[in-house]
């Protein structure tokens, strides 16, 4: 068995900031203000509705330090950001994982110390569920849940009650548990504010689909010529 990996790091990390800042910029809701005759409306030379924040300053919570996990963080630094670390549960590394890499620390006091979290972790038997009412209470109000990783990472009806009751200021999740999703699943409610659900689209850029052909492509080539090029088995 092979497999084909990095195929779609620039993709992914590209989706994972394009909802960070629709959610931060208020993108769709503003750009609705100046088309649904509100700023024609208004006396102001400007419409203010929703709080826009700089994420210079802040903190951006990483959890899965793998090669989407960083390119995320490479990101968030550019903007100013500190980047943090989740420790693996029952990971005995030192606070910091290397000399040169942002600080690992425990998952609850990443989520009480971060203005975003954003998952890049694989699902198993130790993060199913890994967010849930528990965790998403330890997080900021003002704070942001990005999920571009498996949906049975993150208990959808605890997140949808948190934005609903405003203890999260919005989520921006591109998985969920069951794909194609049931048409209850809790965060196909339009009613939640300011959350953005993608139906699993953040790998898909199109030079991603490509890259991915390509590997399997010449996985398959190796194989039929005895070799062992990315094999897992």
């Amino acid at each position: 068995m092979c497999n084909v990996r990095g195929y779609c790091t620039a993709s992914v990390v590209q989706h994972v900031w394009g909802l960070i800042l629709s959610l931060t910029q208020h993108v769709a809701a503003y750009a609705r203000l100046a088309t649904d005759g509100s700023w024609s409306r208004n006396d102001a030379l400007m419409e203010l509705r929703y709080p826009i924040r700089e994420l210079n300053g802040r903190v951006f919570g990483v959890v899965g330090w793998g090669e989407l996990g960083r390119g995320a963080a490479r990101v968030a630094e550019t903007f100013g950001m500190r980047v943090l670390v989740a420790k693996r549960r029952g990971d005995d590394l030192p606070q910091r994982g290397d000399e040169s890499g942002p600080p690992r620390v425990e998952l609850a006091r990443l989520l009480a110390m971060s203005d975003i979290v954003s998952l890049h972790c694989p699902l198993d038997h130790f993060t199913r569920g890994l967010i849930g009412a528990p965790e998403l209470a330890l997080m900021k109000p003002d704070a942001l849940l990005i999920n571009t990783a498996r949906g049975g990472l993150v208990d959808g009806l605890a997140l949808a009650a948190a934005l609903k009751a405003g203890r999260l200021a919005g989520a921006g999740i591109d998985v969920l548990p069951r794909e194609p999703p049931p048409a209850n699943d809790p965060l196909l409610d339009p009613g939640i504010p300011n959350l953005i659900v993608t139906p699993h689209v953040a790998w898909a850029a199109r030079e991603a689909r490509q890259r991915c052909i390509d590997e399997v492509a010449a996985n398959i080539r190796d194989f039929l010529s005895g070799g062992h090029r990315s094999r897992v088995v």
